[in-house]
């Protein structure tokens, strides 16, 4: 098989207008800056603490930690809700950004490492890569803070506040991310917290046999993974104009109670939008050129409606089971 382009996925934000990127792996979700909580004695890397997912988030103000200008006034606009991993097991903790762009693949061989200067700790620093024709700093989530600052952090998600759980949780205004992508004309979003990576695949081999849904498989870092063509699920034309498509999504999904990765064939990824639950209608009633289980619902986005893929329902094959 020929050699495939690996990429990875990263999200990329503004700080006081430098450019940064986390691994979305690393990501769980994008929330509103809220009111914050102020922790009374606490370290000055916490700005505070809010009540998320039934549990206090300790919110990290990112500008100080990095020691940028003090006196820039971001708009702190998000806060990006981060999964690290400790000796201790995983946590999560909030990062003020001014501005959430939006996801970016880069390929492995073009990020190139940070060199070591004096005794500046740049272990948090993935690698830097071009975007945009600037620099975007790819962060390493599970470096970014030493053992005392996790310990601060730690005890802050203990810490006895003011307001009450209840008045904190009327203050939360949560979101959802999806990735976005398209079959044909059509438009339709996956949840970024399943997608694995996305791939520029030269060829998929096919298996004599198998469903007609089953493009083939690919060899990726050794393993075998099926690769199915969202188009024909969606009823989306093959034309001479999209039949040598060469992205792959690949997502994590459920088949028949069996957790597994797969590829997608799609026209192209284009965007991560934020939907909240709230905003999401079902899909049901609507006259669909496929079965409506595929979707999760339909959301309107930004005078756009945006069809929201169940993938589990999606790659329900007989023929991608192990």
């Amino acid at each position: 098989m020929n050699e495939i382009s690996i990429s990875s996925d990263y999200l990329s934000f503004e700080i006081d207008e430098e450019l940064f990127g986390v691994n979305l792996k690393n990501l769980n979700q994008i929330i509103e800056s809220p009111e914050l909580t102020k922790v009374p004695k606490s370290s000055d890397l916490l700005e505070g603490i809010i009540y998320h997912n039934n549990e206090l988030l300790p919110i990290v103000n990112f500008q100080r930690w990095l020691n940028l200008d003090a006196d820039a006034k971001g708009e702190r606009a998000n806060i990006l809700v981060l999964e690290l991993q400790t000796e201790e097991g995983s946590i999560e903790v909030g990062l003020m950004v001014d501005k959430v762009l939006e996801v970016v693949p880069f390929d492995e061989k073009t990020i190139e490492k940070v060199p070591q200067v004096g005794d500046h700790n740049t272990n948090y620093i993935r690698g830097i890569a071009r975007y945009l024709e600037r620099f975007i700093m790819l962060i390493d989530v599970d470096n970014l803070f030493t053992e005392n600052e996790l310990s601060s952090i730690k005890e802050s998600r203990g810490s006895k506040v003011d307001n009450t759980l209840e008045e904190l949780t009327k203050k939360e205004s949560l979101v959802n991310i999806y990735l976005t992508f398209s079959l044909g004309k059509e438009k339709l979003a996956v949840d970024a917290n399943k997608v694995v990576e996305i791939l520029d695949v030269p060829l998929i081999t096919p298996i004599p046999g198998s469903d007609e849904l089953l493009a083939g498989v690919i060899n990726i870092r050794g393993s075998i993974l099926p690769v199915v063509d969202a188009r024909l699920k969606f009823n989306i034309d093959i034309t001479d104009s999209n039949k040598n498509i060469t992205t792959v999504m690949v997502v994590d999904v459920n088949v028949n109670g069996e957790e597994m990765s797969v590829g997608a064939i799609v026209d192209s990824v284009t965007d991560i939008i934020e939907i909240a639950d709230d905003d999401i209608n079902s899909a049901v009633s609507l006259d669909l050129p496929f079965d409506p289980t595929y979707l999760k619902g339909v959301a309107k986005v930004k005078d756009n409606f945006i069809q929201l893929m169940n993938s589990d329902k999606v790659f329900e094959l007989k023929s991608i089971e192990k």
